[in-house]
């Protein structure tokens, strides 16, 4: 009960700071709501490598096989995505599941599969927070937030990489590591350029700069830079050998799964 009052608070809070006299047609809750809703396919399997560099410059490389399913809301879940990760050899195997839900007042679910245990170990809510695979995105950004969890403001429109952009700034209303995100959407399509990420000083943490596939109505993403502004660390998520609608299922997503591990197409 308590949650879905400051969800109404926040919706009022948004209607009056932008007003029946707003410069613009849109508010932010309504743009994050179209990024949100782009489409991409009914499923995707793809090659996810991440190469994370260190502040002196050193580098090192994951190769992950990701799936991904929409799940439409359906038994309470709006998408369910596994990793398994390839390479180094000594990780090859250790497999991460992911279960976005649809209802906010719910958390997300995660587990993680370590080979070595052949052991399944749910990720506690409070993991959620720490560093994917050592990346500069949490298990919880490797998810993704309701709308319904923050409170957006359309701040401005700015001109990136010579397209016109919405300015978008998120306040979290259900708990993040973060103070705030600030988010720069295409108007002509509505994909996310660049997010910046504040920490709960109000300070800015990192920053993520977005490049997208294409292909008619679909909209995946191509490569993620994300950059800790306060380590120096970054990382750089490649996506490759894209498949969409591949006829997953729920067993595709399930901790049997995990421990059986890829097992290609």
């Amino acid at each position: 009960m308590i949650k879905r009052a400051l969800f109404r608070l926040a919706g009022l809070a948004a209607f009056i700071a932008l007003g029946a006299g707003s410069a613009y047609a849109i508010d932010g809750t309504e743009v994050m709501r179209k990024s949100q809703s782009l489409f991409q396919g009914k499923d995707q399997r793809s090659t996810v490598t991440l190469e994370l560099i260190n502040a002196d410059g050193s580098t090192r490389k994951i190769v992950t096989k990701r799936m991904w399913r929409d799940m439409k809301g359906a038994d309470g879940y709006s998408a369910k995505t596994v990793f398994f990760t390839l390479f180094p050899p000594d990780s090859k195997g250790v497999g991460f599941l992911i279960w976005d839900t649809a209802d906010p007042a719910q958390k997300d679910q995660l587990w993680l599969y370590l080979p070595s245990l052949r052991q399944v170990r749910k990720v506690s809510v409070r993991d959620q927070d720490d560093a994917f695979m050592g990346s500069d995105l949490t298990f919880a950004d490797m998810g993704q937030r309701l709308i319904e969890e923050d409170a957006h403001t359309l701040i401005g429109e700015e001109d990136l990489d010579g397209m016109a952009h919405y300015v978008v700034e998120s306040v979290p209303i259900t708990e993040s590591i973060y103070g705030k995100k600030r988010q720069w959407i295409r108007k002509d399509d509505f994909t996310t350029s660049q997010i910046h990420y504040y920490d709960r000083k109000q300070d800015l943490l990192k920053t993520q700069k977005i490049t997208w596939i294409r292909d008619g109505d679909l909209r995946v993403y191509k490569e993620l830079d994300v950059r800790n502004v306060q380590t120096g660390h970054r990382t750089i998520y490649t996506i490759t050998d894209l498949e969409t609608s591949v006829g997953l299922d729920d067993g595709d997503f399930s901790e049997r799964a995990l421990k059986r591990g890829y097992r290609g197409r």
